[in-house]
């Protein structure tokens, strides 16, 4: 869609300027401003994600993974200038003797109390949930066959074992207790197995893909929410 959009884009000055014009294509920084108010929301409380246990096909994970994707989550606001995020010691400390479950999400009264005893504007907190698809898949390639003296076609079967991530991040308004951000991001690596390779990756740990995954689907969060700057083409006619 973007490709022929830059190509109804060139045509339409090619038609005006004339064939005869020589057009070049020059990529430069756009100014994207933040989706939310950041003169309103410039510090947050990030508080650990939860796992959504009732979700269907859900893995059960280690408790810390929660807490993991919120501390990557800090550190990538807290690369920005935009924003100020109180720290993964100092939110340890203030949560000392929380529940944390699902049922965070709903309570915003309650999110926003902690909100104020952050002394922030805002309260981030989400939940996830993670899981993985094996799947038998047959290669075809070629390889050169001696007794034939020519390459043949040939095929070998494995397993694709494919992990997703779907990571839900809300930001809460401490001040009015309304939900101002609500969205899902899916993320999905894939891996190919052999039979030896795939059994033992039903018991090997899954920790480090989590958290992989919990990085990129955290990264568009993270963009979508600050001012950046993004490339776009430009056409100019001599």
């Amino acid at each position: 869609m973007q490709i022929a959009k830059k190509m109804t884009i060139l045509l339409a000055i090619l038609t005006v300027y004339g064939c005869g014009s020589a057009v070049t294509r020059v990529s430069i920084p756009v100014k994207v401003k933040s989706e939310i108010d950041i003169s309103r929301y410039s510090n947050f409380a990030v508080l650990p994600f939860v796992s959504e246990k009732q979700a269907e096909r859900n893995e059960e994970l280690p408790p810390e993974v929660g807490e993991d994707i919120a501390a990557i989550l800090r550190r990538g606001l807290a690369r920005q200038k935009s924003f100020k995020v109180v720290s993964t010691q100092e939110t340890t400390r203030l949560l000392i003797g929380e529940t944390l479950g699902e049922e965070w999400l709903a309570d915003t009264k309650h999110l926003s109390q902690l909100g104020e005893y952050f002394e922030v504007k805002g309260v981030i907190v989400g939940s996830f949930r993670f899981y993985s698809d094996s799947r038998p898949r047959r290669y075809y390639g070629e390889r050169y066959s001696i007794q034939r003296q020519r390459y043949v076609m040939d095929y070998q079967d494995y397993m694709q074992k494919t992990y997703l991530l779907s990571l839900r991040v809300m930001i809460i308004d401490v001040e009015t207790e309304q939900i101002i951000w609500d969205e899902s991001y899916r993320r999905s690596t894939a891996e190919a197995h052999t039979i030896g390779s795939f059994i033992f990756s039903q018991v090997g740990p899954q920790a480090n893909t989590i958290r992989e995954l919990g990085k990129r689907a955290v990264s568009e969060f993270t963009r979508q929410i600050s001012p950046h700057y993004e490339r776009e083409d430009r056409y100019l006619v001599k």
